[in-house]
């Protein structure tokens, strides 16, 4: 879509969010930072919240899986999956399954396939912590829940476990019951796309 030229100036790559620290600036690029992973990273060092690690490994290894989950895994989970179900549902329209059903047997595995072999049985991504790695994972993995189930869980146990508790987490589980209730209204169940 067109951007506002006072958007762009904020966010040269015209992408969302952008968050503005207000106590640095008002108004023009002064305060701001673009870019989901950059304002995580800000938040986490604003708040001390020690989302990222308690060594220099741990941090380059949770950003590296955060951006993974981001950006690799959430294009096609995203554009290719959730869009295709969802976005013609919201017009009144039939999903296109066709679509969904190649993204979740031809593009998907293989995200699958990594991400399950980098919890290697852990609860959790790095460290045996809660980190922004489990929460950029969990938000991908949780939004394909909304539509259409998990991945199978003899093929990706720890990646299924991991989802699973990632839906009790605060903040999370609040905000999938949220979307839940407002994706119920145009998709009251689960899409089968087996």
């Amino acid at each position: 879509m067109d951007k506002p030229d006072w958007f762009l100036e904020i966010s040269p790559a015209g992408r969302i969010p952008v968050l503005r620290d207000k106590s640095i600036g008002q108004e023009g690029i002064a305060g701001t930072i673009a870019d989901s992973s950059a304002i995580c990273v800000y938040l986490d060092r604003k708040f001390d919240a020690g989302l990222y690690g308690s060594t220099a490994f741990d941090a380059g290894r949770i950003t590296w899986i955060e951006g993974y989950a981001s950006s690799d895994l959430a294009g096609p989970l995203g554009m290719e999956l959730f869009r295709p179900i969802m976005f013609p549902r919201f017009a009144g329209k039939e999903s296109d399954l066709d679509t969904a059903r190649k993204t979740w047997h031809e593009k998907l595995p293989k995200y699958f396939d990594y991400l399950e072999g980098a919890l290697d049985g852990h609860e959790y991504f790095v460290g045996d912590q809660y980190s922004m790695a489990d929460i950029a994972v969990g938000c991908q993995m949780t939004q394909l829940d909304l539509v259409a189930g998990t991945p199978d869980a003899s093929r990706w146990p720890s990646l299924v476990a991991h989802t699973e508790l990632m839906k009790t987490q605060p903040g999370i589980a609040d905000n999938l019951a949220t979307c839940a209730q407002m994706l119920g209204r145009i998709l009251p169940e689960k899409v089968d796309l087996s």
